[in-house]
């Protein structure tokens, strides 16, 4: 089979499932928003063909030049637990999420007034999110991003179509083999 035509579409798939407004936020988790934060996750996604030591192909799916089990997709694929993977968060992502997010507000908790952004506020904060994250850890409600492009890869007729194609041309060559 050939799945270097198959690749691209998944690709597409998975950047767009990225993007689907299905993770619920807020006060009382009535809306639902999409994750792309900053987009580069998104904009990472690679579908590459690999090959296993028997020679069978395979798509592999790819952030940053990585397996996605080896990036922080994987905690957006899967639930944090409580004092998961160690305690604290990537404190350092964290920084950095804070530093790039332009809507983030550092908010003082004793008086309620917006603090500036500089390196001090930037750590405490970070520290604080880690804290929590370790403490409380998050769930991705209702669904996270790989069961939706699962889905939708199911359901999508090009790649069935191309299946379908490469299957009567496989058995038309084993019958013209006979």
């Amino acid at each position: 089979m050939n799945l270097e035509v198959i690749a691209p579409i998944i690709e597409d798939i998975v950047k767009q499932s990225l993007s689907e407004k299905v993770y619920i936020y807020g006060r009382f988790q009535k809306s639902l928003t999409s994750r792309v934060a900053s987009g580069r996750l998104k904009n990472s996604i690679k579908a590459v063909i690999k090959k296993n030591r028997e020679g069978v192909q395979a798509i592999q799916l790819q952030a940053f030049g990585q397996p996605l089990s080896n990036t922080y997709a994987y905690w957006l694929a899967n639930d944090r637990q409580p004092n998961g993977g160690g305690g604290f968060a990537n404190i350092g992502a964290i920084e950095q999420w804070i530093t790039e997010k332009k809507s983030f507000k550092i908010r003082d908790y004793k008086t309620g007034k917006f603090l500036p952004k500089n390196e001090k506020n930037i750590k405490n904060t970070a520290f604080v999110v880690a804290r929590s994250i370790g403490r409380f850890g998050y769930q991705n409600k209702p669904k996270n991003f790989i069961e939706i492009s699962y889905d939708m890869i199911l359901k999508d007729t090009r790649i069935v179509a191309l299946i379908e194609e490469q299957a009567i041309d496989d058995l038309i060559n084993a019958l013209e083999g006979l």
